[in-house]
C-alpha cells in the first residue's frame, strides 16, 4: 500500500468514526426529547412516517442525480451541511410545528448521507482491490461507542441542546475530509453505459428489506421510551447500554470480512435478521435494565451480521452505474416505506396494546424477513456472479 493510499484510509477512518459519533449523540435521544417536549407516543409514530414519506420523494431523485451527473461526493457533502443546520433547528425552538419540520429534514440528510458514505467507502476499496469494508466500519461502531458512552455526562452538563449541537459540529468538521473520496461511484468507462433494468431477485430482496424495517423501526422508535418508562432506566443508563451495543460491534465488525471468506453474504444476512428478532423479543421478558447489557452485547454481533452484508451485498448485485441508488432504495427509500406505513400503527399499538405485543409482532416480521432470504439466496448467488462478471468486463476495458 502507497503513502498515499494509507493517509486516505486513514481519513476514510476518522469520517466513519465522526460520523457515527455525531448519530450517537441524537438516535437514542431524540424520541425521548420529543416526549419530553409533549409529543405522544401516537404523535411521534405520525412524525416518523411524514419523515419518511419526504424521504421517499427527496432521497431517489437526489441519488438519481447523481448517479446520472456523477455527483456523488457534492452531494455527500449537501447533506452533512443539511444535517448540521436541522440539528440546530431542532433545539431552537419548542414549537411543535417547527420541531416537526427541523426533524424532518434531519432525517431526510442523514440516512441517506450514511448510504452514500457506505457506497463512496466501497467505491474506493473496490478500486484499490481490499476487501476490509468490515474494519474500516467498525470505526463507526467505535464512534458511536464513545459518544453514547459520554452523552450522560454531555446531558448532565447541558441537556438536549448541548447533545444535539455537538452533533452537528461534528458533521461540519468532517467537510474538508470529504474530499479523499472519489467524485463519483464509478469509472470513467462505467458513466458510459446505461444501467439495465434491475433483475426480479432484486425486488424480492427489496421485500425482505420492507419486512425487516417494519420490525426494526418499531423496535427504534420506541424501544428507548420503553426502557426509560418501563424498565426504569435513566438517560445515563441508555447511553451505557448504547455504547455496550456499539462496543460489542466491534469485534464482529474487524472479522466480519474473514466470515465472509469462509461463509456467504446471504447465509449471514439471514442470520443477523434472525437473531436480532429474538433479542426483540428478549425485551419484553425483561423486569429491569440490569439485563440490557448482555442483551445488547448480543444485539451488536447479529447488528453486525446483518448490517455490514445488507450493505456489501446490494453493492455486489447492483450495476455498477446505478449502485448509488440502489444502496438509497435498500437503505433508505424501502425502510422509508415501512416506517411512512407502519410505525404511525405502531405508535398507537404502544400507547394501547402495550410494547410486549408492539415488540413480538415486531420480531415475527423479522424473522419473516430471513426466512424470505434463505428462499431465494440460489438466485441472490447467481446474480452477484453475473455482476461480478460486468465489473471485470468494465476493469478490463479501462
Amino acid at each position: 500500500m502507497t503513502s498515499s493510499s494509507r493517509r486516505a484510509l486513514y481519513l476514510i477512518a476518522v469520517i466513519t468514526f465522526f460520523t457515527f459519533a455525531a448519530r450517537g449523540f441524537v438516535l437514542p435521544f431524540i424520541n425521548i426529547y420529543l416526549k419530553s417536549t409533549g409529543f405522544t407516543a401516537t404523535q411521534i409514530g405520525l412524525l416518523v412516517s411524514v419523515s419518511a414519506f419526504i424521504q421517499l420523494l427527496v432521497t431517489p431523485l437526489l441519488h438519481t442525480l447523481a448517479d446520472r451527473s456523477h455527483k456523488h461526493r457534492r452531494l455527500y457533502y449537501g447533506l452533512l451541511v443539511s444535517n448540521a443546520l436541522a440539528l440546530v433547528g431542532v433545539v431552537s425552538h419548542t414549537s411543535q410545528l417547527f420541531l416537526g419540520g427541523a426533524i424532518v429534514v434531519r432525517d431526510s440528510s442523514d440516512a441517506p448521507s450514511a448510504s452514500l458514505l457506505s457506497q463512496l467507502t466501497i467505491t474506493w476499496l473496490d478500486t484499490r482491490k481490499m476487501a476490509i469494508y468490515g474494519r474500516l466500519r467498525a470505526f463507526g461502531s467505535f464512534g458511536w461507542a464513545v459518544a453514547t458512552l459520554v452523552s450522560g455526562r454531555i446531558f448532565a452538563l447541558g441537556g438536549y441542546p448541548l447533545l444535539f449541537i455537538l452533533a452537528a459540529v461534528f458533521n461540519l468538521i468532517l467537510l474538508p475530509f470529504v474530499r479523499v473520496f472519489p467524485e463519483h461511484t464509478t469509472a470513467h468507462t462505467e458513466q458510459t453505459h446505461s444501467a439495465p433494468s434491475r433483475s426480479r431477485v432484486f425486488y424480492i430482496y427489496l421485500l425482505s428489506v420492507f419486512l425487516f424495517y417494519v420490525g426494526a423501526n418499531a423496535i427504534s422508535a420506541f424501544s428507548f421510551i420503553y426502557f426509560q418508562e418501563n424498565l426504569g432506566a435513566s438517560n445515563e443508563i441508555i447511553g451505557i447500554i448504547s455504547s455496550v451495543s456499539a462496543l460489542a460491534e466491534i469485534p464482529s465488525m474487524i472479522f466480519m470480512d474473514r466470515i465472509l471468506r469462509r461463509t456467504n453474504i446471504r447465509t449471514a444476512l439471514a442470520i443477523g435478521a434472525m437473531g436480532q428478532a429474538i433479542l426483540w423479543i428478549g425485551y419484553t421478558l425483561l423486569a429491569g435494565p440490569i439485563l440490557l447489557i448482555p442483551l445488547m452485547i448480543i444485539r451488536g454481533t447479529f447488528y453486525t451480521f446483518y448490517n455490514v452484508s445488507a450493505t456489501l451485498l446490494v453493492a455486489r448485485i447492483s450495476h455498477p452505474s446505478n449502485v448509488a441508488t440502489n444502496q438509497a432504495l435498500a437503505q433508505v427509500t424501502v425502510p422509508g416505506i415501512a416506517i411512512l406505513l407502519t410505525t404511525w400503527g405502531g405508535g398507537w399499538l404502544f400507547d394501547n396494546a402495550g410494547p410486549h405485543f408492539l415488540f413480538q409482532l415486531a420480531a415475527f416480521v423479522g424473522i419473516l424477513a430471513a426466512c424470505l432470504v434463505l428462499l431465494i439466496r440460489k438466485q441472490l448467488a447467481a446474480e452477484v456472479s453475473r455482476m461480478q462478471i460486468i465489473r471485470e468486463e468494465t476493469s478490463a476495458a479501462v
